[in-house]
C-alpha cells in the first residue's frame, strides 16, 4: 500500500472495503511464506540434482593458506650473542622503494641479527728441544728428561688424540703415529 488514509475521513462502507482488500492481502502473503518455508527444507539445487550447467555447481574450496604470524612465541628464532666481538649499526642512505635521499632522516633498529663467523683453526705446536751431551765425568752421553706430557713418541697432545681418533675411524685422513 502506498500510503495509509485518514481513517478518520473514510465512510463505514470504505473501511469495510479496505479490510476486505487487506484481508486479501494477508492471505496471499501467509500463502507466500508457507511456500518459502517448504522449500528451506528442500536440498539445495546442484547440478547433480538439478538442470544446473555444471559451472554453476560448488566450487572445491581453495587450499587455505597458514596465516602469517604477528607475534611469534619464544623461541622461534635463535637468541642474541650477549656479548658480540663486534657491532655494526648501519643506517639507510636511500629509500628502497623510491630512491629518495634518507640519510638525514631519523631512523630506528628494524632488524638485528647475529652473523657468526667460525674463526680459522690454528694448531697450537709446542716444539720441545731436549738438550744434552758429553758427561765430563764419566764421559758418556746424556740428554735432558722429557717434561710431563710432552714425552716423545706421539705427535700429538692430549687434546688432539679423541678427535684423531675419531678421524682415524672415518679414514679422513691416514694416521701415522
Amino acid at each position: 500500500m502506498p500510503g495509509v488514509p485518514d481513517l478518520s475521513l473514510l465512510s463505514h462502507d470504505q473501511k469495510d472495503a479496505l479490510i476486505t482488500a487487506l484481508m486479501a492481502q494477508v492471505a496471499a502473503l501467509n500463502a507466500r511464506v508457507a511456500e518459502l518455508e517448504a522449500k528451506l527444507g528442500l536440498p539445495p539445487k546442484t547440478p547433480d540434482n538439478s538442470s544446473l550447467p555444471p559451472s554453476k555447481g560448488q566450487k572445491a574450496s581453495a587450499p587455505s593458506k597458514p596465516k602469517a604470524k604477528a607475534n611469534p612465541h619464544a623461541g622461534a628464532y635463535r637468541p642474541l650473542h650477549p656479548d658480540p666481538t663486534r657491532e655494526r649499526i648501519v643506517s639507510a642512505l636511500v629509500c628502497q622503494s623510491c630512491g629518495a635521499d634518507v640519510s638525514t632522516v631519523a631512523q630506528s633498529a628494524v632488524q638485528v641479527y647475529d652473523r657468526i663467523e667460525i674463526p680459522e683453526v690454528k694448531p697450537d705446536v709446542t716444539r720441545v728441544t731436549l738438550k744434552g751431551g758429553v758427561c765430563p765425568c764419566c764421559a758418556r752421553r746424556f740428554k735432558a728428561a722429557a717434561p710431563e706430557g710432552l714425552e716423545p713418541g706421539s705427535r700429538s697432545g692430549r687434546t688432539f688424540a679423541p678427535s684423531s681418533s675419531i678421524c682415524a675411524r672415518s679414514r679422513a685422513f691416514r694416521w701415522r703415529g
